[in-house]
């Protein structure tokens, strides 16, 4: 359970970094989900495509003004690598 809500709190700070238009936002986004890859490092592959889905659902919420692109992009690129 401390996993599942970890990943809740982890896709809430994306939330909150997809609203936010700083300047340094992608280093951000980037260093956020890096973090949480540190902590669900057993299996990154997994938690990549955990976290690409979730980014799917948030995206498809089509909330005003959240921007999924750059956590979008990064996971993606990450998975692409893993390949």
């Amino acid at each position: 359970m401390d996993r599942l809500r970890s990943f809740v709190d982890f896709v809430e700070a994306l939330r909150v970094l997809a609203q936010t238009n700083k300047p340094n936002r992608v280093f951000l986004v980037e260093n956020q989900i890096n973090e949480y890859l540190k902590v669900e490092a057993g299996n990154v592959r997994i938690s990549l495509e955990r976290l690409c889905d979730a980014i799917d659902r948030e995206e498809a919420e089509n909330r005003r003004g959240e921007d999924w692109s750059i956590a979008r992009d990064y996971v993606r690129a990450r998975l692409r690598r893993l390949a």
